[in-house]
């Protein structure tokens, strides 16, 4: 569906006249046709209306093909040369490898990586257009958190850019920026740097407070009421004294009189401890992987970011000034450089002490599985073996204790009654609690009693770590992140079986072992606070 103007519409059929307007591309796709759907994605064409009364000269496409983003990105490169400033919104889902980064048409597919060019929009070949009108061109992206892996040199997310200079990347998720293109970029006169920074959106490339993509217009002759108005209402600002006063004049009176004043207020307002401690970590340019190690070395040393995915959130700002509590710090939920120097010097430490913990408690935990088994299970009858696995299901010797019993039953299934067998074999074919449970009452002195009641403590783990299940389903873990854990959990000793990706019966004992050693819920399931300890020194293999 066309989301704009005729000019548009009609500018492949005609050549555009000269403009000294600024010029505008939107693109704004929500619905995939094979890939993930970007959660609220269709909030961007909330703002075409705006940014045309603003007098932007706008070309775009709402859910566009990869032929309708061609056509647009022509019709704007057309008129780029000629333009005031330029401006182009990109909502969608983008797709990224080492060195390129890729705006997805509603059409388009991921993989197979070396003919992802030809259907897709490359970020370098709107940032080359965008390098023609330098400090006066801005890049808008906007998707939203979902990421996934499409193999080792392709996943989805915005990657890093290499930004001509003179060019301005913005970068957040459809919650806040289609406000801020539709109120911000939107203002004559007005710079928006720094109001983008108050807003928690990422900023790279040229950064300087003072930009502007849409020029003050020539005020109109002041008639005696506007001088007057606009007296009593920066009288009104000036008692009230706040940022949301000072905003309303602003906005009531661009051309007033007293615009500078209020913009050097609002600055004093909001120059706090915080908006310092902002644009100092602003100024360090962290990318997705630093931040991943932050939010790594923050779970280490206890203090929860709510998820190690890159993207410093509440949870991630509310863990950074806990730690900085902690640390006398001034408490800002920013970082400097020495604070994350700081704070990877003490996740490498505690991270150390882990690992000795872990031994230790392993090394007690051996011994005390050894003694226990040389008073039960050695001994080799069904009720040692089953008071061993018991106590010990993932013991050193759970693997063995299991092939004994399994001995004992096919012994049991041979001497026991022919009646007896029957049932068994029918209440195993079921597999359920209740199938279980009935052998019990039928057969209190049946041979394969302890069985059964084995397979319902069995059933009752089960629902027991369902949570625990769903935790792990909602990391989405890849097939190769899967391995690297498999492969963590042998080189402890843990015994995970074969190094697949596939989590299986061995796998599960081997997680339930590291969690019994790490003093974490035996679950035998994956979580963030299991993979931060698992992987504290191979987070970064994981993640890239």
């Amino acid at each position: 569906m066309r989301i704009l103007s005729v000019i548009a519409i009609c500018g492949a059929l005609m050549p555009f006249a000269a403009s000294a307007e600024p010029t505008g591309l939107v693109l704004s796709n929500e619905d995939y046709n094979t890939l993930r759907d970007v959660r609220r994605g269709d909030r961007m064409s909330r703002a075409v209306k705006p940014l045309q009364d603003a007098g932007y000269e706008l070309t775009g496409f709402l859910e566009a093909g990869y032929d309708d983003m061609q056509a647009e990105l022509a019709n704007f490169a057309q008129r780029a040369a000629e333009a005031e400033a330029l401006l182009v919104v990109l909502s969608g889902r983008f797709l990224q490898t080492p060195t390129e980064t890729f705006f997805m048409p509603i059409d388009g597919e991921a993989g197979p990586l070396v003919s992802l060019p030809a259907q897709s929009l490359p970020l370098s070949t709107v940032l080359a257009i965008l390098s023609t009108k330098p400090e006066r061109a801005v890049l808008v992206l906007s998707t939203d958190g979902r990421e996934a892996d499409y193999g080792p040199t392709l996943k989805s997310g915005i990657g890093e850019l290499n930004i001509p200079d003179g060019v301005t990347v913005l970068q957040a998720g459809p919650r806040v920026m289609p406000n801020f293109v539709a109120d911000v970029l939107t203002r004559p006169g007005r710079p928006f740097v720094g109001m983008a920074r108050q807003k928690g959106i990422e900023i790279a490339g040229y950064q300087a407070d003072t930009m502007i993509l849409l020029d003050q217009p020539t005020p109109p002759p002041t008639s005696l009421s506007d001088r007057l108005a606009d007296i009593r209402d920066w009288r009104a600002a000036s008692r009230d004294n706040s940022l949301d006063a000072y905003e309303s004049y602003l906005e009531t009176h661009p051309q007033g009189e007293f615009v500078a004043m209020a913009e050097n207020r609002i600055k004093t307002l909001t120059d706090t401890p915080e908006a310092r401690a902002e644009r100092a970590e602003q100024a360090l340019d962290l990318n997705r992987n630093t931040r991943r190690e932050v939010q790594r070395d923050l779970s280490i040393l206890g203090f929860d970011p709510r998820g190690i995915d890159g993207i410093f959130g509440p949870g991630t700002r509310a863990a950074i000034s806990a730690w900085q509590t902690r640390e006398r710090l001034e408490a800002t939920g920013f970082l400097s450089g020495d604070q994350i120097a700081l704070l990877g010097e003490q996740a490498e430490l505690r991270a150390a002490e882990l690992q000795a913990e872990a031994e230790k408690r392993r090394e007690a935990l051996r011994l005390e599985d050894l003694a226990y088994w040389d008073q039960t299970g050695a001994a080799g009858d069904e009720a040692g073996l089953r008071a061993y696995l018991k106590k010990f299901p993932d013991g050193e010797y759970a693997e063995l204790a299991g092939e004994r019993l399994a001995l004992v039953e096919d012994q049991k299934m041979s001497r026991a009654e022919r009646e007896d067998r029957e049932l068994w074999d029918e209440v195993t074919a079921a597999d359920t609690v209740a199938a279980y449970r009935v052998y019990i009452i039928r057969k209190p002195d049946g041979a394969f009693v302890e069985e059964a009641r084995a397979r319902i403590e069995q059933f009752g783990r089960k629902d027991q770590f369902a949570d625990a299940a769903r935790e792990e389903n909602a990391m989405g873990l890849s097939p190769r992140t899967r391995q690297v854990v498999e492969a963590r959990l042998t080189g402890l000793g843990l015994r995970p079986g074969k190094v697949d990706g596939v989590f299986d019966d061995d796998t599960r004992r081997a997680l339930r072992r590291y969690q019994s050693q790490r003093k974490l819920p035996e679950t035998g399931y994956m979580s963030d606070k299991v993979m931060v300890q698992l992987m504290a020194d191979t987070v970064r293999q994981i993640f890239q």
